[in-house]
C-alpha cells in the first residue's frame, strides 16, 4: 500500500507549483514584440497614465479594467507614462497567471475538490502552453478568465459559513469580468447552469436579500469602471450597447474560421510544422471526463466537464475565433487530468508509480512544447498557439528608426502608409514627435525622412524610390513593410567609402 501525502504535503506540492509556474511565465514576458492587440491595448494604457484619461469605446475596445489595472500597478511600482513599456504591460497579465496558480492550487479545495485535484493541476499548468503564453499576453483573457474561475470555485462551494459574503464576493467577480470584456455574462451563465445541474440545485431567486447583495457587488466594479469613476457616464449605456455592435462586428469579421479551427489550435488537428499538441495531457483530459460523470465523482468535478466543454463547444460553433478566447475553458483540462491522476494512482504501489510516470510524461512533454511554442517559433505561422504574431525581427525596425535619428539635431520625420496603421508599429514609435499616418502615398513624399510602406497595398509608386535606400522588415506572417530611408541621412549614418 501507498500512503498518499497529508493535507500540508500536498499544500507544499501546490506552492512549489506555483513558484515554478510563475518563474516559467515570468521568463517569457520579454521573448517576443507586442502582438497588434497588446499593442493596441498597451497605447490605451499609455494615454491613460499620460493623463489624458479614458472613454469607452463600444466599437472596437473590451473593457476597461485592463487599461486602470495596469495603470494602477505600473503607478504604484512608481513608474510613469515615460517608463511604461512591453514588460511593463505584459507585468499585469502575468499577475493574473500568479494569481490563478494559486488560485488553482489553493482555492479548488475549498469548492469540494480533493485536495490532490488541486496540488496535481497547478503542477499540470506549469509549464503548460496555452495558460503560459495567455498569462504574458496583454489582453483581457488572462484576468476575465482569474474572474470567471473564482467565481465558479466560489458557486461550488458547499455549505459556506458566511453565506451573504459569499454572495457578495460572487456579484464582485462577476462585476470584474463584466468590467474585463464582454463575453463574460456567457461565461459567468455556463458556469451556473453548470453548478445547478451537476448539484442538482435549483437557484433560489425569492431570497431578495442575497439578490440585492449579489448585485451589489456587482454593480461596484461595472459602474466604477465603465464610467471611467464617474466622469464618464455615457459609457455605461454603452457597455450595454456594444452587444448589438459587436454582433454585427463578428458577423463580417475576418476573424471567421470553420467549427474546427479549435482543435488545430490545441494540435488535435496538424497544421504544419513542429508537433503543437499535449496529447498526455489531452488524453487524461479526456479520461478524467469520462470519469466526472461516475456516480461516485464529485458534483465539483462534473460542473467542471460541464463547463469547460459547453464552452468550448459554443466557441467552436461561432465563426469568430482568435486562440485567446478559449484560455478560460483550458484552464479547466488540468483539473480534469488531475482528477484523472488520482483515479488512477488508487492505493496500490504500481498504480501510484504509473500515475507518477504520467504526470511526469506529461509536464515533460508540456514543458518541451512550451519551449517549441514560446522560444522557437513565437512568430512562425504555422504555429497554432499564436495569431498573426509579430516576428522578433520587428524590433530591428524600432532600432533602426532609433538609429537614423542620431544623426539628425530635429525630430526623424517619419510617415507610415498602411490601411491598418501598421499595428504594432504606432506602439514602438509613441515617442516620436514627427509621425504621420497614411492610408495613400502621402502628398509631399520629400517632407518625410523615413516611409514605411504596407505591402499589402500593393508597391509603392516609383517617385517613391528616388533617392532612397530601402530595407523590408516583416510586420506579420506574410506581410511587409517596405522601409524607405532618405538617401542623404543614411549617408550620414554611414558615409559612403572610396569603394562605394
Amino acid at each position: 500500500m501507498v500512503s498518499p501525502p497529508n493535507k500540508l504535503g500536498w499544500s507544499i506540492l501546490a506552492l512549489i507549483a506555483v513558484l515554478v509556474g510563475t518563474g516559467w511565465r515570468a521568463a517569457h514576458t520579454q521573448n517576443r514584440p507586442l502582438h497588434a492587440d497588446e499593442a493596441v491595448q498597451a497605447w490605451q494604457t499609455w494615454t491613460l497614465l499620460k493623463g489624458e484619461g479614458y472613454t469607452y469605446d463600444p466599437v472596437d475596445r473590451h473593457g476597461p479594467l485592463l487599461y486602470y489595472g495596469s495603470a494602477a500597478q505600473h503607478r504604484l511600482g512608481g513608474g510613469t507614462a515615460d517608463t511604461y513599456d512591453d514588460r511593463a504591460a505584459r507585468g499585469f497579465v502575468l499577475a493574473a497567471g500568479i494569481a490563478t496558480l494559486i488560485l488553482f492550487g489553493f482555492g479548488a479545495r475549498t469548492a469540494g475538490f480533493d485536495p490532490r485535484i488541486g496540488a496535481i493541476a497547478t503542477v499540470l499548468l506549469a509549464f503548460e502552453v496555452f495558460t503560459t503564453l495567455y498569462h504574458t499576453y496583454f489582453v483581457q483573457e488572462a484576468w476575465l478568465a482569474l474572474f470567471v474561475w473564482g467565481f465558479f470555485f466560489l458557486a461550488l462551494q458547499p455549505e459556506p459559513k458566511h453565506r451573504l459574503g459569499r454572495l457578495f464576493a460572487m456579484g464582485l467577480l462577476a462585476g470584474l469580468a463584466q468590467a474585463t470584456k464582454e463575453t463574460a455574462p456567457l461565461y459567468l451563465g455556463v458556469a451556473f447552469i453548470a453548478v445547478c445541474l451537476a448539484e442538482r440545485r435549483k437557484p433560489n431567486f425569492r431570497n431578495l436579500r442575497g439578490l440585492t447583495i449579489g448585485l451589489v457587488g456587482w454593480f461596484i466594479p461595472v459602474v466604477a469602471f465603465y464610467s471611467a469613476f464617474g466622469t464618464q457616464p455615457q459609457g455605461l449605456l454603452d457597455a450595454l450597447h456594444t452587444y448589438t455592435l459587436q454582433a454585427n462586428r463578428i458577423a463580417e469579421s475576418p476573424h471567421a474560421y470553420p467549427w474546427w479551427r479549435y482543435l488545430q489550435t490545441l494540435g488535435l488537428i496538424h497544421t504544419s510544422g513542429p508537433r503543437w499538441g499535449q496529447f498526455i495531457l489531452l488524453g487524461l483530459t479526456g479520461f478524467g471526463t469520462v470519469l466526472a460523470f461516475r456516480p461516485s465523482a464529485s458534483p465539483a468535478l462534473r460542473a467542471t466537464a460541464f463547463f469547460v466543454f459547453t464552452i468550448l463547444i459554443i466557441h467552436s460553433a461561432i465563426p469568430y475565433k482568435t486562440p485567446w478566447l478559449i484560455l478560460t475553458p483550458v484552464l479547466g483540462f488540468p483539473l480534469l487530468a488531475a482528477h484523472a491522476i488520482t483515479a488512477i494512482a488508487g492505493q496500490s504501489r504500481r498504480r501510484f508509480l504509473l500515475a507518477l510516470c504520467l504526470t511526469s510524461a506529461a509536464v515533460a512533454e508540456s514543458g518541451w512544447r512550451s519551449w517549441l511554442a514560446l522560444d522557437r517559433y513565437p512568430g512562425d505561422a504555422r504555429n497554432p498557439n499564436f495569431y498573426e504574431q509579430t516576428p522578433r525581427s520587428f524590433t530591428r525596425l524600432a532600432a533602426r528608426l532609433e538609429q537614423l535619428q542620431t544623426v539628425l539635431d530635429r525630430p526623424l520625420r517619419i510617415a507610415v502608409v498602411s490601411a491598418e496603421a501598421a499595428w504594432p508599429l504606432p506602439w514602438y514609435l509613441r515617442n516620436a514627435t514627427a509621425v504621420g499616418y497614411f492610408e495613400t502615398a502621402p502628398a509631399d513624399p520629400a517632407a518625410w525622412d523615413v516611409i514605411v510602406w504596407d505591402l499589402q497595398m500593393g508597391e509603392p509608386a516609383s517617385q517613391l524610390l528616388t533617392d532612397r535606400l530601402v530595407e523590408f522588415h516583416g510586420l506579420r506572417p506574410n506581410m511587409v513593410l517596405e522601409v524607405l530611408i532618405d538617401q542623404k541621412i543614411w549617408d550620414l549614418l554611414f558615409p559612403p567609402t572610396a569603394d562605394t
